[in-house]
């Protein structure tokens, strides 16, 4: 079996004879219209994408055959010594591959490729931008472009290493017609690496690479090593049409590398394979040159067709579809590919059941033991084979000692009755105040009935508990006059909403002052019994004004506002971590500003709840 060291060994000698016959082949001075215009450069393969290639071989002796056509849209145009100064040079250029690929082993393939433009539209425009030798030339008609000889390696399987890696070179054999744009001139090489990797229906595609080229320089377009590149994905949506997408380009090195140099396309379209698999697939998409270097046209139009047979085996039994009497089900080869059936589905397939039509263990060859007692256990393992019982007594019923309905070995108090719902024991009653646990909301504490069991507490801290305290956040006193006010203070100032601080009364402050006036202390004084009593909530305490006056100053004179609530509420020991204040001046009224009484409502502080951990 072959190691990747001895692959490697393989291929390095026709790597080093392509990379001797693309140096010795270099011109020595640059030419004006030896390169290959055209971008798309595809080699069919039926795992990689619309351009990006991926790292799969075709295996040993598998064969691929396709054509590939492509249109491009202005994929020439040079910029004068104004950016707006724009010169297209081609303008249309319909082209094909025809694409040939043999596996001689399963890690290394060889492909031909033999590219030509069956008609193109372009002229060298006569412009002093251009050498005087090429004005005016016209590049329409049709050309062949370089073929070039494919040389594939793969280096990692995916199946082992995570994911799949081949090396590529390229030998470009000088068939093309230069003075169309359609052919490099001399012999030249390239090599790259191709990966992918299948995640579930998506597969992810990368290539990079360099190609060895004759220097050419046409106007400010200089091209000579070159950097390629192509990401590529691959969605399968459906068992007949993958959906593909690339981003492909490439950049020249030179001293005036730009964007001029640098073409790169988004590629988006599909493969169909109407066959179901990929033995013949269906290209077909468009891309969009996302620069203006050279050959990225402004738009790409694709279709293609690949023929690679392959064998096939859908259920991945070792046996091939063609010889397989069951072509989606695995099976044995001794059954030529069909699974054994399991006519009573014990387990057991029916060539060493015993029993085939009849359910029985493993133990017994496919055979039933026999049930006596129809408790489920066989006799061989049934304590009672002539009584039923459940299986974890082996086969025994349990008894029900106290005869409260639930069998000992369910019952936590077999001896004793008790309901079910406390697993056969009575309920206890923990903390001794008359309420027993299942109906106790505090069983560990004493606590009245009328309060469910639990102690009563008292937030306001006023004497009067909680579920007698009318206003259970103020402290108040007893009112036998009135038992709506119990627990409440004479005046109630403050009521509690769960996202508000409701004052009944409001703030006075001192005219277009932030000092608030002493009558308005009750207020905020009962404000601060609410938020010792609830120690978790914060508040942001809001001020807002009417309409009179500026509106830098309202907002400014509420903020002050609500900044001096907030340093009275401090003072009275609220944490002020608790406290935030803001002014909003005249942006948010109650009621519209129309009258003395409205504005008046607007003038105001609000305690808005912001967070409460109570609940």
């Amino acid at each position: 079996m072959s190691t990747p060291k001895r692959r490697l060994s393989a291929l390095v000698l026709p790597l080093l004879c392509l990379l001797w016959l693309g140096l010795w082949s270099l011109p020595a001075q640059a030419q004006e219209t030896a390169f290959q215009l055209q971008q798309y450069r595809p080699l069919g393969d039926p795992y990689g994408m619309l351009h990006t290639q991926s790292g799969r071989n075709l295996g040993q002796w598998k064969y691929l055959v396709g054509v590939m056509f492509n249109y491009g849209n202005r994929p020439l145009t040079f910029r004068g010594p104004n950016s707006s100064d724009i010169t297209p040079v081609m303008d249309h250029q319909f082209a094909v591959d025809v694409i040939g690929g043999i596996g001689f082993t399963d890690w290394f393939d060889l492909y031909i490729s033999v590219p030509m433009t069956l008609y193109q539209v372009g002229t060298i425009p006569n412009n002093n931008l251009f050498p005087a030798s090429i004005r005016g030339n016209d590049l329409s008609g049709f050309a062949f472009s370089d073929i070039k000889v494919h040389l594939k390696f793969q280096a990692l399987r995916e199946k082992k290493h995570f994911l799949n890696l081949a090396f590529q070179a390229y030998l470009g054999i000088p068939s093309g017609d230069t003075s169309k744009m359609n052919g490099e001139g001399p012999m030249t090489f390239g090599v790259a690496a191709l990966l992918n990797k299948q995640i579930s229906f998506v597969n992810i595609g990368l290539n990079f690479g360099y190609r060895f080229l004759p220097a050419t320089q046409l106007v400010n377009l200089n091209i000579n090593h070159e950097l390629f590149y192509a990401l590529g994905l691959g969605f399968r949506l459906a068992r007949p049409f993958e959906f593909l997408m690339d981003l492909s380009g490439s950049t020249a090195i030179s001293e005036s590398t730009s964007v001029l140099t640098s073409p790169l396309e988004l590629f988006v379209g599909g493969r169909i394979m109407p066959l179901g698999y990929r033995d013949l697939s269906i290209k077909f998409g468009a891309a969009i040159g996302l620069t203006s270097g050279y050959g990225a046209p402004r738009f790409r139009a694709i279709f293609g067709v690949v023929w690679a047979p392959k064998e096939h085996d859908k259920d991945k039994d070792g046996i091939v579809d063609e010889q397989d009497r069951c072509p989606t089900v695995k099976g044995p080869r001794e059954n030529q590919g069909c699974p054994w059936p399991d006519t009573d589905g014990d387990g057991l397939t029916d060539n060493i059941d015993k029993c085939p039509k009849v359910k029985g263990p493993k133990e017994n060859n496919g055979c039933p033991w026999p049930d006596t007692d129809g408790d489920g256990l066989t006799d061989n393992i049934d304590k009672c084979p002539k009584v039923k019982g459940p299986k974890e007594n082996n086969g025994c019923p349990w008894p029900d000692t106290d005869g409260d309905g639930l069998t000992d070995n369910i019952d936590k108090c077999p001896k004793v009755k008790g309901p079910k719902e406390n697993k056969g024991c009575p309920w206890p009653d923990t903390d001794g105040d008359g309420l027993t646990d299942n109906i106790d909301k505090c069983p560990k504490v004493k606590g009245p009935k009328e309060n469910n069991g639990c102690p009563d507490t008292d937030v306001d801290k006023d004497g009067i508990v909680d579920r007698l305290d009318k206003c259970k956040f103020v402290k108040g006193l007893p009112n036998t006059k009135d038992p709506s006010k119990h627990g409440c203070p004479k005046v109630i100032l403050v009521k509690v909403t769960q996202k508000e601080i409701v004052i009944l009364q409001k703030i006075q402050f001192r005219t277009g002052s932030s000092r608030i006036l002493r009558k308005s202390f009750p207020i905020l004084d009962q404000v601060v019994n609410v938020m010792n009593s609830q120690s978790k909530i914060k508040v942001l305490i809001e001020g807002h004004t009417d309409n009179i006056g500026g509106k830098r100053y309202n907002l400014g004179l509420s903020k002050r506002r609500a900044a001096s609530v907030r340093r009275y509420l401090i003072k009275k020991g609220i944490n002020k971590d608790r406290l935030q204040s803001e002014g909003f001046g005249m942006g948010k009224p109650l009621v519209p500003n129309t009258s003395r009484k409205n504005r008046a409502k607007n003038r105001r502080v609000q305690f808005k709840v912001i967070m409460d951990k109570t609940k």
